[in-house]
């Protein structure tokens, strides 16, 4: 019996992501958890959502884990993405906002280190293999402004965001929150950590694929949609892969 490979993440992880801005689009390649599985002999639980936010990463993955027979999971692994996205649930349906209304990039952030920790404790008391990822920058986004994509319906032509604080500053004072949970988590299981550009951590949007303004042909599906092409998803797989030991 083959062990199953159980994933959760956003848009730059799941199955049957399509593309916003090409419509038209076939994004049926595999992406990089079947990819993956299929390196390791597993099957393959892909629960991310395009979209979604840490939240729903870690719910779906704790009640997965919670309520289905563990010894057939071989290995689990989380691909974080921004920290202040929002999710939420109605009548058993999950939603989310792209932005929450509520807090600041402090509080998101604080949750979103309390989740990486609350899901390495959950596989440690079930003792089940995992690897956490950073697929997207938790914060960094945030502090250089948003600005509309051309032809995405997420970000209106009307929708404008520059950060009101001292980048500079609250970056330090982000890392320094960062740096707390540094002998609380299992850094070598989680690539991307320090998750700081400055101090050697990463993302592995930025790191494979690129952002804007670079375009990277080859790893991207357009100069509009940064998500990872075919390829882009094969370099992801190899990369976390090479580092499973």
């Amino acid at each position: 019996m083959k062990k199953i490979l159980l994933v959760s993440g956003c848009s730059n992880t799941e199955k049957d992501f399509y593309s916003d801005i090409h419509t038209e689009l076939d994004c049926s390649w595999p992406k990089w958890p079947e990819i993956l599985a299929k390196k390791l002999d597993m099957d393959c639980i892909n629960l991310a959502k395009s979209g979604m936010g840490n939240e729903y990463i870690y719910t779906t993955l704790l009640r997965y884990i919670t309520t289905n027979d563990r010894d057939k999971i071989g290995l689990v692994i989380p691909a974080w993405t921004q920290n202040q996205r929002k999710d939420y649930q109605q009548k058993g349906y999950w939603y989310n906002q792209r932005v929450d209304p509520d807090g600041d990039v402090f509080s998101w952030m604080r949750r979103t280190l309390d989740y990486y920790l609350s899901f390495q404790i959950l596989c440690e008391r079930y003792n089940l293999p995992y690897m956490q990822v950073q697929m997207l920058s938790p914060y960094i986004d945030w502090l250089n402004g948003l600005t509309p994509r051309d032809n995405d319906p997420i970000y209106p032509e009307d929708f404008r965001y520059t950060y009101p604080g001292n980048k500079e500053t609250d970056n330090k004072k982000l890392i320094e929150m960062i740096t707390e949970y540094e002998d609380l988590l299992d850094t070598k299981k989680f690539l991307g950590w320090p998750l700081s550009h400055e101090y050697e951590g990463y993302s592995l949007q930025k790191r494979l694929i690129g952002v804007r303004p670079k375009v990277n042909p080859e790893t991207m599906i357009s100069e509009k949609d940064h998500h990872p092409n075919a390829r882009g998803h094969k370099i992801i797989a190899e990369f976390i892969y090479d580092r499973l030991g």
